[in-house]
């Protein structure tokens, strides 16, 4: 099993429950993880339990902590543990104006929101879309956006046929 599928199995009841309750999907929120922590080995995700590397912003009045990003020693948010980072991500995406948009999207559909996150300026790496959609159809984390996800997710690991052709199926360009 890969690193990342081993992050997506351990982080995805959080990254469910936060598509549930605000409608970001699990796919994309799985692969911002992987991507933003290094499958939750980044010094940040370790230390402070930030798997997606959310700043302090003004706003922020909880736990912070300094490191070296596209500026010297720039704030970015620490939390008690990762369950309050997953939870802060999906609100920092509701609450950012900037991301209303996004919303607009089918939860089934983490393409539009791959690219919608970087139109939004989520990120500064030029091709920060384009690696999200890899991690999410590399890993088949578009299963955990549907309806009974852990179960197609497991299903598929294990190998059972059928699930890796069907895994366009409905899903936007």
């Amino acid at each position: 099993m890969s690193k990342n599928q081993q992050y997506a199995e351990q982080y995805a009841d959080f990254a469910m429950e936060q598509m549930r309750k605000y409608g970001i999907p699990a796919s994309v929120t799985l692969a911002q993880g992987i991507l933003e922590s290094s499958n939750g080995q980044s010094r940040l995700a370790l230390n402070e339990n930030n798997h997606f590397g959310i700043k302090c912003k003004r706003d922020w009045t909880g736990d912070r902590v300094y490191h070296d990003d596209d500026a010297k020693g720039e704030c970015f948010r620490a939390y008690p543990s990762v369950e309050g980072s997953y939870e802060d991500h999906a609100e920092f995406l509701d609450r950012q104006p900037r991301y209303d948009s996004l919303f607009c999207y089918a939860v089934t559909d983490y393409r539009s929101w791959a690219r919608g996150l970087k139109a939004a300026g989520y990120a500064t790496a030029p091709d920060y879309a384009l690696r999200l959609v890899r991690i999410i159809e590399n890993n088949r984390l578009y299963l955990f956006d549907r309806e009974g996800g852990e179960r197609l997710y497991a299903a598929a690991a294990e190998g059972e046929s059928g699930f890796a052709a069907q895994s366009s199926v409905g899903e936007p360009a």
